[in-house]
C-alpha cells in the first residue's frame, strides 16, 4: 500500500513521465542471433590471420633506406636546371615589365571640313534646344476675363455684406424664390458680367 502511494505521488508530480510507454533498457537486435554464428567465425578468422602474419605487416627490402638517396638522385638528373638561372630570372622577368610603351596619339580633328560639320551641328542643336526651352517655359498672357473672375473668387462675403451695408443697400423680397433667381442669373451672365457690375 505503501508502494502504491509513492508511485501515485511522482505521478502526479511528473505526468509526462508518466505516460511514457513503459520499455526495456535492454534490447536485442533484429536477426541478432541468426547472424551470432557468423560474427563469431569472422572473428575467430580474423584472429588466426593476424598470429600468422609477421607483427610488422610490411617488408621493406634489405638496403632500400640505404640506396635511397641514390636511387632518388638518379632520377633527378633528367630535371636540371641551367647554370646561373636564378640570378638571371630577375633580369629576364624586369626586361618583361618595364619595357614602355609609347603612347599613341589619336587626332579628332582629321580635315577642316569635319569640324564645320561639327560647328554647324552644335549651332543648330543649341537653337533647337532654346526653341524648346522658351516654348515649354513661357506662359500663355492671363486675359482680363480670366484675370476678373480671379478677382471674383478671391472676394471674401463679409467684403461683400460690408459694402452692401456701407451703400446703404436694402434687400428687396422678390416674389420669385431666391434659389431660382440664383439659377437664373448663373445660367445667363457671365462671371465677368456679374463681377463688372458691383
Amino acid at each position: 500500500m505503501k508502494n502504491d502511494l509513492e508511485n501515485s505521488e511522482w505521478m502526479n508530480e511528473a505526468p509526462h513521465l508518466a505516460g511514457l510507454k513503459l520499455k526495456h533498457p535492454f534490447s536485442i537486435p533484429e536477426g541478432y542471433f541468426e547472424e551470432l554464428p557468423e560474427q563469431i567465425h569472422e572473428a575467430i578468422f580474423l584472429d588466426q590471420l593476424k598470429t600468422s602474419s609477421p607483427e610488422s605487416g610490411f617488408n621493406a627490402p634489405e638496403g632500400y633506406f640505404e640506396s635511397l638517396s641514390t636511387k632518388i638522385q638518379t632520377e633527378i638528373v633528367g630535371y636540371t636546371v641551367p647554370q646561373d638561372y636564378f640570378q638571371q630570372l630577375q633580369d629576364k622577368i624586369n626586361q618583361k615589365t618595364t619595357h614602355k610603351k609609347v603612347a599613341k596619339t589619336i587626332r579628332l580633328w582629321h580635315s577642316k571640313s569635319l569640324k564645320y560639320a561639327s560647328a554647324a551641328c552644335f549651332v543648330m542643336v543649341t537653337a533647337v534646344g532654346m526653341y524648346f526651352y522658351q516654348y515649354t517655359n513661357s506662359t500663355p498672357p492671363i486675359s482680363v476675363d480670366t484675370a476678373t473672375e480671379q478677382m471674383l473668387f478671391d472676394i471674401d462675403e463679409n467684403t461683400i455684406i460690408e459694402h452692401i451695408q456701407s451703400n446703404s443697400l436694402t434687400q428687396e423680397h422678390p416674389s420669385v424664390a431666391e434659389a431660382d433667381l440664383e439659377n437664373y442669373i448663373l445660367s445667363n451672365y457671365s462671371q465677368n458680367e456679374i463681377a463688372s457690375n458691383l
